[in-house]
């Protein structure tokens, strides 16, 4: 892995040009994907298939010149874990049948064990197996208060009115699920890491439900004690940790902290602008409009050479979208972008 671009820039070292992956990189946009997924009547049963989780993690590595391979799994295996009931329907997102509804729930919650999740560790090794022997592996969870937004809601929402009423009326409650979740995401990036991932990945895809205090509260204060735990267990000290937050409020500067090696930013953040504050201090993955893709070559073509043009000599520079590819955009819109980030 010493000639990994990927990992390079997560240490801060030059590459000649960017290295490439993008969030969602396997999934529905790919007919190949599509040819897989309809063995399957419900997504949850097709992610419990290791063989078939390496396999999907695999094609976009096919088919794209990319630097880095995404464990092919979800961010709600946790909350599914602690017997949440969670369920994909189709056409409606995950649902869950047993969802936190008020403190006691919380209190009578099973204990977090991670072999219950011993398909998504089996999942990485077969990954391994199948990649370039100089390919990284990410792993990756959900942060705590996307976890718990999703376990509160029972699934995903609009306004998510039920979460944001608990963290009103039931606030310390809501810490002691936070607690929990958050113990449950450091075993669970730790045995990722024993299966054989060689970078973490954690997405807070609600930050932006939360005002700035909020999110030092709710959120951040529980992804900076999972990091602190990795950093110090000799199992995962080394292994680079890259935090995504869903478009914050507060701002990017005031989310870096010593532990992380990368900051992931969504397409709104200015990239410029945090580039230029953060100073080669840490690495910066981001951060193209995924919507780019639906537009024509050209654009895309002048989307991506702007931001590249913008980072080329940062060190630490990593080329992604602002948030994951959507369903529907083309596989030869991806190449296309791939190839004005190589130029």
């Amino acid at each position: 892995m010493n000639d990994s671009k990927f990992l390079n820039a997560l240490k801060l070292k030059p590459n000649s040009t960017p290295p490439i992956w993008f969030m969602r990189q396997a999934g529905r946009y790919l007919p190949e994907y599509q040819e897989i997924r309809k063995n399957y009547s419900n997504f949850l049963d097709m992610c419990k298939e290791p063989k078939t989780c390496a396999k999907l993690a695999l094609q976009p590595i096919e088919r794209f010149d990319l630097d880095a391979s995404i464990l092919f799994s979800d961010i709600l295996t946790i909350p599914d874990a602690l017997d949440l009931g969670l369920a994909f329907h189709e056409g409606e997102g995950p649902k869950f049948s047993n969802p936190i509804s008020k403190p006691e729930d919380i209190n009578t919650l099973i204990s977090f064990d991670e072999n219950k999740l011993s398909y998504v560790f089996n999942a990485v090794e077969e990954t391994t197996k199948l990649l370039p022997t100089d390919l990284p592996l990410i792993g990756f969870c959900g942060s705590p208060w996307t976890l718990a937004a999703y376990s509160i809601e029972g699934g995903g929402s609009k306004d998510f009115k039920k979460t944001k009423n608990f963290m009103r009326d039931h606030p310390s409650a809501l810490h002691d699920f936070l607690e929990i979740l958050c113990d449950a995401c450091y075993r669970y990036l730790r045995q990722q890491v024993l299966s054989g991932v060689n970078a973490l990945q954690i997405f807070d895809s609600w930050a932006d439900l939360l005002n700035a205090q909020e999110l030092e509260i709710f959120s951040l204060q529980y992804t900076k004690k999972i990091t602190q735990k990795l950093k110090s267990d000799p199992i995962t000290k080394n292994v680079p940790i890259i935090l995504f937050e869903k478009d914050p409020k507060q701002k990017i500067t005031d989310l870096i902290f010593d532990d992380l090696s990368c900051i992931s930013l969504h397409w709104k953040n200015d990239i410029e602008a945090i580039s230029k504050s953060v100073k080669n201090n840490i690495a910066i993955q981001g951060n193209l409009n995924p919507m780019i893709l639906s537009e024509s070559d050209e654009i895309i073509y002048q989307e991506v050479q702007r931001i590249c043009s913008i980072m080329f000599e940062y060190p630490g520079f990593i080329f992604n979208l602002g948030h994951g590819i959507t369903p529907d955009i083309n596989p030869q819109k991806v190449q296309t972008m791939i190839k004005a980030a190589r130029e």
